[in-house]
């Protein structure tokens, strides 16, 4: 038997070679063409294109590897949007001229990327603007501000005398003799009312480390001034008040002090926060028809809660008449300083007496004419993340213990938990629960230790953190609401001398006269400026749609590229390739078939 008869049949070498890619064969794809004459493909190629084209379309079909890529990108180069990109791929094209337009691609896309990152840099940086809003706010829109007073007077001098209990403490300890040692009820009030004096008296800590924050505040409320004997005329809206009907007892830093405008513990303080202790109010109103961020609803009447004026001036707004007897003042306690402190803030804070007051002496008549100042935000930026646009919506950060977002509830739980890792206490105005203990006076020193330590913390950390337009995250990360309200105030004042004003020849004005007789006294106006105020807006300064403006702007100015461009370059990569690459499997294929028919 024959050797041809034995073996399979191959195919001639030539026609290995035209199916193989030979890279270095040039003219490859001629001598394929030319043996698949009669097949289907070949006539593909014959059409009214130019000589190029056919030479392009013919090295995908037909070429080797590198020949047919290289042919994808010729033909990207003559089809494509891109200014430039066409010169670059022109064929017989000198080198020089080549040269030149690489230099001025090169150019142009370092050009437009180095713009491109200043826009980016902005947009992710400086993401937002605070301007004004585009109308004015009439002041019945907002709640007149939560006044908070607390009399600089701790103590009533017939009851407990604070100056002679600190000079016999600190003599007793020092063994002098004929000095006795305070009673153990003296002890207790004596503790109480060293956390509401000044710093300096520390020195001497009498008292237990952990106390019950009850015993502390009644402490307070049994040896302050009578409320009757604080506040002897109110007038709201023009409208002569009792003062016990709108000023509600209230704890702070500073004592038991008084509020009125303020929201109710049950609205301000979550239900693990609402504890005995914070809790003197009976009747229990709540603010249906207010809230933050979205103002007064629309079916408020002229008398919502919290309260609201009708317009600016001083008979639209609050008086007070306070008065306090001469023979309590004690400048041991609070300094050579008496009167009152006043407190303007939001109705949903609570009041942080020690960091932001007003000071109201005796026998001066103040008036305090209220700036509202209010910060709201857009819409648009509720999708950025809170360090971006520095601030939170109320529903974006959650507080252990208060209901409402504010910067100044945050920062006061923040050193609540610090204080409680530090001292194993809190303070007695602190927010808390039933079971955290509550600091004596023999933790005193330790907790206003906790509090600077703190503020140094947050000082640090906000340093190292803070970028160019941002303030730096810390451990409290305390940012201002997105929707704040703050009541700046303008302050005037002259001599009240309320003794003048009394006709003492008339039976009345003798009894007015011994009733307040060693009393001092103040008059107090609170009203708004004006009836009209600007509101600033936190917005987007370069949103999504501007920077792709933007971008979209150098891209078109510097290199001619559009959205369309860049799906033509997608297109190129993907879909076309795919295309070009299943046809030529399937001129391949055919070229194949045609070789061995011939064969």
């Amino acid at each position: 038997m024959s050797t041809d008869s034995t073996q399979p049949h191959t195919p001639s070498h030539d026609v290995v070679d035209a199916v193989r890619p030979q890279p270095c064969a040039a003219n490859q794809w001629k001598r394929a063409a030319l043996m698949a004459r009669m097949a289907p493909a070949f006539r593909e190629t014959v059409s009214d294109d130019s000589e190029d084209e056919v030479d392009t379309k013919k090295q995908i079909k037909y070429g080797s590897g590198f020949q047919a890529a290289k042919a994808i990108i010729h033909e990207y180069c003559d089809y494509t949007t891109i200014h430039g990109i066409r010169y670059l791929g022109e064929k017989k094209r000198p080198f020089l001229e080549r040269l030149f337009w690489i230099c001025v691609l090169l150019l142009s896309v370092f050009t437009c990327v180095k713009l491109t990152l200043n826009i980016w840099d902005k947009w992710n940086n400086n993401p937002v603007i605070v301007s004004f809003a585009e109308k004015s706010t009439p002041v019945w829109e907002i709640p007149f501000p939560a006044v908070t007073v607390c009399p600089e007077t701790k103590t009533r001098r017939s009851i407990f005398n604070f100056t002679d209990s600190y000079h016999q403490v600190r003599d007793f300890r020092n063994n002098v003799s004929g000095i006795l040692d305070l009673t153990d009820n003296q002890k207790g009030i004596y503790g109480a009312v060293a956390q509401v004096c000044e710093p300096h008296l520390h020195d001497v800590a009498l008292g237990e480390k952990i106390r019950k924050g009850m015993e502390i505040i009644d402490g307070l409320t049994s040896v302050s001034p009578t409320f009757d004997d604080t506040y002897l005329n109110c007038k709201w809206r023009n409208t002569g008040v009792k003062c016990n009907e709108i000023f509600h007892k209230f704890v702070t830093e500073d004592g038991v002090c008084y509020s009125f405008n303020s929201l109710s513990p049950a609205e301000i303080f979550k239900p693990e926060g609402i504890i005995p202790d914070f809790i003197f109010r009976e009747e229990n109103r709540l603010s249906m028809d207010w809230n933050v961020e979205d103002g007064y609803s629309a079916s408020a009447d002229t008398s919502p809660y919290p309260n609201r004026v009708l317009g600016p001036g001083a008979r639209a707004g609050l008086y007070l008449f306070m008065g306090g007897m001469e023979i309590d003042f004690d400048d041991m306690c609070r300094g050579p300083v008496q009167g009152f402190k006043i407190l303007l803030h939001t109705p949903g804070d609570v009041a942080q007496v020690s960091k932001q007051y007003f000071r109201i002496p005796f026998d001066q008549e103040v008036l305090i004419s209220i700036r509202p100042k209010i910060i709201t935000t857009s819409d648009g930026l509720k999708h950025y993340e809170p360090n971006r646009r520095q601030c939170y919506f109320q529903k974006e950060r959650d507080l252990r213990y208060f209901n409402i977002y504010s910067q100044s509830n945050c920062e006061l739980e923040c050193l609540a938990n610090f204080t409680l890792s530090k001292c194993g206490c809190v303070k007695f105005n602190m927010p808390r629960n039933v079971n955290m203990p509550v600091c004596g006076a023999a933790s005193l020193k330790c907790y206003n230790e906790a509090e600077d330590e703190l503020l140094l913390r947050e000082f640090n950390q906000g340093l190292v953190n803070s970028g160019e337009n941002a303030r730096g995250e810390t451990e409290c990360n305390c940012l201002p609401s997105c929707t704040s309200i703050a009541y700046e105030a303008e302050i005037s004042q002259a001599d009240f001398d309320y003794k003048t004003v009394i006709n003492t020849d008339t039976p009345e004005g003798k009894a007015e006269q011994a009733k307040h007789e060693g009393m001092k006294m103040s008059r107090v106006s609170i009203f708004f400026k004006e009836a009209q105020f600007l509101t600033s807006r936190r917005s987007e300064l370069y949103g999504t749609t501007d920077f792709l403006a933007n971008c979209g702007g150098l891209l078109g100015l510097f290199m001619g590229v559009s959205m369309l461009s860049i799906v033509e370059l997608i297109y190129f990569c993907t879909v076309r390739l795919i295309s070009n690459l299943r046809m030529r499997r399937k001129t391949r294929k055919e070229l194949l078939q045609a070789v061995n028919k011939d064969a």
